[in-house]
């Protein structure tokens, strides 16, 4: 899944990828918006699992959004 397809089908996802601007030297969704979690990863030495795991606490029906 892509940052563009994850974001359109849950823009409260963007919190967790601001996070991660600095690694990518800027806006990572504009440098990365149609490439995979793990090409993005990949890319700027991001710890997958951690991302995901942002990702589904954020995506889990007992967040609370204000975290």
């Amino acid at each position: 899944m892509t940052i563009f397809e994850i974001l359109c089908q849950h823009r409260h996802t963007e919190r967790v990828f601001r996070q991660y601007d600095a690694a990518a030297g800027g806006c990572l969704y504009c440098q990365a918006m149609f490439d995979s979690l793990e090409e993005v990863a990949r890319r700027y030495g991001l710890d997958l699992n951690r991302l995901l795991d942002e990702l589904e606490q954020t995506l889990s029906p007992l967040s609370d959004g204000g975290g």
